[in-house]
C-alpha cells in the first residue's frame, strides 16, 4: 500500500479526533495509550485543533491515495529530547509498514536529538517493534495511572542510529 507521510494541520482536527478516538477504543488501549477515551471526547474543537497544528507537539500521519488516515505518530520536545506518544496504526493498516514509515517520520523530525518513549510493560508486541527499530531501556519507567502495580518502561534511540526511509510528505510503499 502506499501512504503520503505527513504532519497535521490545523484543517486536520476532525479527521485527528476520529483517528485517536479509535485508537482509545481499541482492544490494546488500555496497554498502549494513558488518556481515558472521555476525557479524549470531551475536548473542544479548539483542543483538537491545537493538536492537529503542531503548536505544542506534531503528528505525523500515514494517508493512502484515497484519502484515508492508516495511523499516527505524535512527537514533541521536553528536555532536548524527542518524545514519541500516540502510537496507533487502524487495524487493517498493521504489518504494511507503515508504523516503521511513521516513527522514522518522528525520528527525522527529532534533528540528531534522542529519541524517547514509553511502552507498557503488558504491550510485548509494541516493545519487539521499537527494539527493531534500534530503541533500547534507559532504566526509566513511570507508573500505569490505573494500575499503580503496572508501569511503562522508557526506551531512547540514539541520534546517529540510520536516518528514515521517507521524509515527511513523501509517498512511502508500505
Amino acid at each position: 500500500m502506499v501512504y503520503t507521510i505527513r504532519q497535521t494541520r490545523r484543517e486536520d482536527w476532525q479527521l485527528l479526533r476520529d483517528l485517536r478516538l479509535a485508537a482509545l477504543k481499541d482492544p490494546v488501549a488500555p496497554v498502549a495509550f494513558f488518556e481515558p477515551y472521555d476525557e479524549a471526547l470531551a475536548l473542544t474543537r479548539g483542543d483538537w485543533e491545537r493538536r492537529a497544528s503542531g503548536r505544542a507537539r506534531v503528528t505525523f500521519i500515514g494517508e493512502t491515495e484515497s484519502g484515508v488516515w492508516g495511523g499516527m505518530v505524535g512527537a514533541f520536545v521536553r528536555d532536548d529530547h524527542v518524545w514519541v506518544v500516540g502510537v496507533y496504526m487502524r487495524p487493517e493498516h498493521r504489518g504494511t509498514g507503515l508504523a516503521e514509515a511513521l516513527m522514522r517520520a518522528a525520528i527525522d523530525w527529532a534533528g540528531g536529538r534522542e529519541t524517547r518513549l514509553r511502552v507498557h510493560e503488558n504491550n510485548q508486541r509494541a516493545a519487539r517493534f521499537y527494539a527493531s527499530l534500534g530503541f533500547r531501556p534507559t532504566g526509566g519507567a513511570e507508573t500505569d495511572p490505573r494500575d499503580p502495580a503496572l508501569k511503562a518502561y522508557e526506551l531512547a534511540f540514539a541520534p546517529h542510529a540510520p536516518g528514515p526511509a521517507t521524509t515527511p510528505g513523501e509517498k512511502a510503499e508500505a
